[in-house]
């Protein structure tokens, strides 16, 4: 063997294994910010709701306040847009439902706004400096 392929073969072996590390880390937090967005995705997909009379009926919502771990987790994770916006839906559950419960919006006016959480959810923007920095949580 040449000194270069020796060489080569000494630089090439800690390069691969840092780059290999690093991608590891790079998934890992992808993986951990997909797994929160989509429990905060069946949370709501979980909600089932149906008109009885002048009242909107609501059951399958006892794991809506479970949204404030997710939103809890991303924050810390530092996705604070994504956290943010977890806590928004949250609220706006809590708000609808309440006004469902009582009568002040109908079924349909509750179905547009489940249909937004769902999309609010499926699109929660993850921090891209967070998923490519070299130091933070997983």
């Amino acid at each position: 063997m040449s000194l270069d392929s020796v060489l080569s073969l000494l630089i090439g072996i800690p390069i691969g294994l840092i780059s290999g590390l690093y991608t590891g880390l790079i998934v890992t937090r992808y993986a951990r910010f997909a797994e929160l967005r989509n429990e905060a995705l069946r949370i709501i997909r979980a909600i089932d709701y149906m008109e009885e009379g002048d009242f909107v009926s609501i059951s399958n919502n006892e794991d809506v306040p479970k949204l404030i771990n997710v939103a809890s987790d991303l924050l810390f994770l530092k996705h604070k847009k994504a956290g943010e916006s977890v806590c928004e839906i949250h609220k706006d559950i809590s708000e609808k439902t309440s006004e469902a419960i009582i009568g002040k919006i109908n079924v349909s006016e509750f179905g547009e706004s489940h249909s937004k959480w769902q999309k609010i959810a499926r699109d929660l923007p993850g921090s891209k400096l967070i998923f490519w920095s070299l130091w933070g949580n997983i």
